[in-house]
């Protein structure tokens, strides 16, 4: 006797099908799962067995044996336990056509069935592979309701899943809900930062373009606070991106009840302290690290000198290529990692290198490790270089209650960068690249032509300034988001000069 359930496995964040085959045979009673089966799923059968009794069910005496095709591929994960067990049960009983369902879910000794991790991209998988009706756990069912062209069939117990497939009973719909999108913190304004008009400058041409920014100033002088409302500016997700992103966060295993969807760009802010795994991503069973989770945000490096220097030096393909790459024995796992990278540093070790109030207390050995460190070749990759000077006294003696209206606010900064945006992405329409942060060097062939006067100013300071070609390249990128910011359809000589401000060496300002 042979049954035949479809369900999927992951790797990374993508999944593939699966088909479980089980088979019934005379002889010695056992149970032995084959096909690359992790430890979880070979554990299945300890589970299985008591779930199954307990649901008053009977479990054969004969020998079982499983099959997880292709059996060729690793496969691991807990949701296994739902398509083996409805496998066991099936044998010799009639059961309904189930060519177009699959089913995953973990099962508890009691018959209960629990959620699993990467239930939307395992989802998403199955509805490629022409599954339309998906047999999951209760639990799961909010963060899988995003994809709206495949039938979900909620079960919270093992009892339920097997009348089902026994032709006993139906399972009923999951009926979706509009998830609303979360409130934005009200306290939380560009408005509320004092003076700094040149760095929100940079700000907004970095979030206009999706270009990389690094800031370098005094402790205290609002480099972390100005961070935090990036996110804030930046254009809301689309659809495609929600379910990108609420995939990740599936893996990761980062939804929870009342956040089953991702509706808000992501921002990520990993401690100095943390590994080249978490941030990475990677182990033994590969899991998305915080270049991955910030996917479409913000990852913002806060006191970037106190990295490991390995880590720093790690993330500069992916930052670059926008992926990461992580081999196996059997496979390679990929990750994405588009993200607008944001970073913050004081100039020096202790900090007072460069307020003239204070004296910097590091040694000529200390300055050159730490400057060795920022200003290395992952600085190099990203797009804008500011300096953030202390608040100046006349500024802070406006600060007062009348400040909200003073300096622009995080509405109106987010006005123009969709804006400026949306004019991008209709330039670069059918296009790999949809902003100017991405740009390949063809894209800055056929957008980013420059005028006589502007070739000119270039050529000067690519001299001058001894510039790589990858900065280079990414002045003229800034220079073509400098131009879109003023609604010009020309690179002037005036945009690529605001450009080369923000590729000025650090160490010389």
């Amino acid at each position: 006797m042979l049954t035949k359930v479809r369900t999927a496995t992951l790797s990374g964040i993508e999944g593939y099908p699966v088909t479980v085959e089980t088979d019934l045979h005379s002889g010695l009673p056992g149970f032995h799962i084959v096909g690359l089966a992790d430890t979880t799923i070979k554990e299945a059968s300890k589970r299985i067995k008591p779930a199954i009794q307990n649901c008053g069910g009977t479990f054969p005496g004969e020998k079982v044996t499983v099959n997880l095709v292709p059996a060729g591929r690793p496969k691991e994960g807990s949701h296994f336990d739902l398509p083996i067990a409805l496998g066991i049960i099936m044998l010799g009983s009639e059961v309904i056509e189930l060519e177009d369902t699959a089913f995953i879910g973990e099962v508890s000794l009691d018959g209960t069935i629990n959620g699993v991790r990467g239930a939307l991209p395992l989802a998403i998988c199955l509805r490629q592979a022409g599954i339309r009706n998906l047999v999951l756990p209760l639990e799961n069912a909010a963060e899988v309701s995003i994809l709206e062209d495949i039938n979900l069939l909620p079960v919270a117990h093992l009892r339920d899943a097997a009348e089902y497939v026994l032709g006993i009973r139906k399972l009923p719909l999951y009926i979706r809900k509009e998830i609303e999108r979360e409130n934005e913190e009200s306290g939380v304004d560009f408005a509320q930062v004092v003076g700094q008009e040149s760095v929100k400058r940079a700000i907004l041409v970095g979030a206009a373009g999706n270009h990389g920014i690094l800031m370098m100033g005094s402790p205290g002088c609002g480099k972390t606070m100005m961070a935090k409302r990036i996110p804030g500016i930046l254009p809301e997700l689309t659809y495609e991106e929600k379910v990108e992103i609420t995939g990740i966060y599936s893996v990761a295993g980062l939804l929870s009840p009342e956040h089953p969807i991702v509706n808000q760009r992501p921002f990520r802010s990993p401690h100095h302290n943390i590994t080249q795994t978490g941030l990475i991503g990677g182990g033994v069973r590969p899991r998305p690290g915080e270049l991955s989770l910030a996917h479409r945000g913000v990852l913002f490096l806060d006191e970037l000198g106190e990295f490991d220097a390995r880590v720093i030096d790690a993330m500069r393909q992916p930052v670059e290529e926008g992926i990461i790459r992580i081999n196996r024995n059997l496979e390679e796992v990929i990750f994405p990692s588009k993200v607008m990278m944001v970073i913050a540093a004081n100039p020096c070790k202790c900090g007072n290198l460069w307020d003239s109030r204070k004296i910097c207390t590091c040694s000529a050995h200390q300055l050159e490790g730490y400057r060795r460190k920022l200003m290395g070749p992952f600085a190099d990759r990203v797009d804008i270089h500011i300096k953030v000077n202390p608040v100046e006294k006349d500024n802070l003696m406006q600060y007062g209650e009348t400040q909200l209206t003073k300096w622009m606010s995080t509405a109106e900064m987010r006005e123009i960068v969709c804006r400026t945006r949306a004019l991008q992405a209709e330039r670069y329409r059918g296009e790999a690249f949809c902003c100017n942060g991405q740009l390949d060097e063809k894209g800055i062939r056929n957008y980013c032509s420059l005028g006589r006067e502007s070739k000119e100013l270039m050529m000067a300071s690519y001299e001058r300034l001894g510039l790589s070609m990858r900065g280079y390249s990414k002045i003229l990128r800034m220079a073509r988001t400098i131009a879109d910011l003023s609604e010009s359809d020309r690179i002037e000589t005036e945009h690529v000069a605001e450009a080369l401000m923000y590729r000025i060496d650090l160490e010389t300002k």
